[in-house]
């Protein structure tokens, strides 16, 4: 048998190998976590009563938190395997985290100097920096399952990234009931209550995820 007909031979029937279908796993991952967190708010806070007219600054929170997870996500994409350069995955956190100050500064400074209290604390105790933490570990529980099917070395700058994704997520859904619209206030506490996921998340993280 010439070795073209042995080649042709083993060849035949052979099926292309299935492409991987992590990034529809993890989409799933992420998305059910958002449910999850959604239906906490709903059962657990109740969604704020005047969603219908304030529906503009509703969704302006739900998409500072969704960039902040979506900032993070190709930091988890390029930890799931070891030894992948994290480059400027890691900056762009750092540049996120950057221009969440900047922001909160320009947007103090645009309110009256009386209201820049109220403004930055939004009139009490910044409770979302407890409940977003809360409602982010269905989330974190869900990811940390799903990135232990993968090979994950930097353990804890993978729990860390974890939480920190989650922590937008939970943050997505606190934006149904928080009554504060201020932009200071969420450009910080709502960034302060994802690097407190983040921190929790490296904590925890760097043991579950041990293999």
């Amino acid at each position: 048998m010439r070795t073209e007909d042995l080649i042709d031979a083993l060849a035949r029937g052979v099926e292309p190998a299935e492409r991987p279908r992590w990034r529809r796993r993890l989409a799933i991952t992420i998305a059910a976590g958002l449910v999850v967190a959604a239906l906490l708010v709903a059962i657990g806070l109740g969604v704020r009563p005047d969603i219908g007219v304030a529906g503009m600054p509703v969704m302006m929170k739900a998409m500072f938190s969704a960039f902040a997870a979506a900032i993070l996500l190709p930091l988890v994409v390029q930890l799931m395997k070891p030894g992948r350069p994290l480059g400027w995955r890691i900056i762009a956190v750092l540049l996120f985290g950057g221009v969440c100050a900047l922001a909160t500064i320009v947007a103090l400074m645009g309110e009256l100097p009386e209201r820049r209290w109220e403004a930055w604390l939004g009139g009490g105790v910044p409770w979302c920096v407890v409940f977003i933490p809360i409602l982010a570990a269905p989330c974190a529980a869900l990811l940390t399952w799903f990135m232990r099917a993968f090979t994950p070395t930097r353990l804890t700058l993978t729990g860390s990234a974890i939480g920190a994704i989650s922590g937008g997520v939970g943050a997505m859904a606190y934006a149904m009931y928080c009554p504060v619209d201020s932009v200071a206030f969420v450009t910080t506490w709502y960034a302060v209550a994802i690097a407190v996921c983040a921190v929790l998340g490296a904590f925890i993280g760097s043991k579950i995820l041990r293999w």
